[in-house]
């Protein structure tokens, strides 16, 4: 593949936007173009085949189930609808056992994987089983990160970990993100195996890497928007990092 295009998979739910000339996908696919590779659609009624692939990309959406999570401190006899209820979690079960098993796929050939949002937070179960349900309701000072009721972003700044692929990508920071999201990590539920390269000034977790990886990723943000300008004026950078790694791959095999 040394004079091809690099191929990356993106996975996505169900409705007409996830389609592949839908608005939701087309906003992350149009991303990973620009930087240089060619997407195709991963998961239910899609007919790519990840090893042909060679990266994952894995964008927001809804919430995990959270039976494929382990409790937090507290919820430990609560039942499934219960932890639902408290953190008011809407699911979309179709997308969990795809995006989990490509996942765990992507890790084990190592494969380079970019999680944006959701992505993020499942990258983070399929390696450590925890994931905060609702961030207000778990840390009531936390900042507001999701989005108004009139679909325009939150946002705040990260500090970022210098010698990080997010320092490589963004700069040494400051760098204010778009926040779009209600559930997220906090440090200590992050697994040993990540390096966590990017924080919110309320504590939670904005971006990891994995050790040892070329490039495994996940943002909490959504570098693909193209309203937030703010965010994906400076974006570029991270999805050609992305690319980069996905063509050393498909040279690697």
């Amino acid at each position: 593949m040394s004079n091809q295009q690099p191929v990356i998979g993106i996975t996505g739910g169900v409705g007409a936007g996830w389609a592949k000339t839908g608005s939701s996908f087309a906003s992350y696919a149009r991303a990973v173009e620009n930087a240089g590779a060619r997407v195709v659609p991963l998961g239910h009624g899609r007919r790519a085949r990840f090893e042909d692939c060679d990266g994952l990309l894995v964008p927001g959406g809804y919430d995990v189930h959270p039976r494929l999570f382990d409790r937090l401190p507290g919820d430990e006899k609560l039942a499934d609808d219960e932890v639902m209820a408290k953190y008011k979690i809407k699911t979309e079960k179709m997308r969990d056992e795809v995006e989990m098993r490509l996942i765990r796929e992507a890790l084990a050939a190592s494969k380079p994987f970019l999680g944006i949002c959701r992505g993020f937070e499942v990258l983070n179960i399929v390696v450590g089983r925890l994931l905060v349900g609702d961030i207000l309701t778990w840390m009531p000072n936390a900042l507001t990160h999701f989005a108004n009721t009139d679909g325009v972003s939150e946002s705040h700044e990260i500090a970022i970990e210098p010698g990080s692929i997010i320092e490589r990508c963004y700069g040494s920071g400051p760098v204010r993100v778009n926040s779009r999201h209600h559930q997220g990590i906090t440090p200590e539920f992050v697994s040993d195996k990540f390096r966590i390269t990017a924080m919110a000034p309320d504590g939670i977790v904005e971006a990891v890497e994995m050790k040892g990886a070329p490039f495994v990723v996940g943002v909490q943000w959504h570098p693909e928007k193209q309203s937030d300008d703010f965010i994906h004026s400076i974006s570029g950078p991270l999805f050609a990092a992305f690319a980069a790694a996905c063509a050393e791959r498909g040279r690697a095999r």
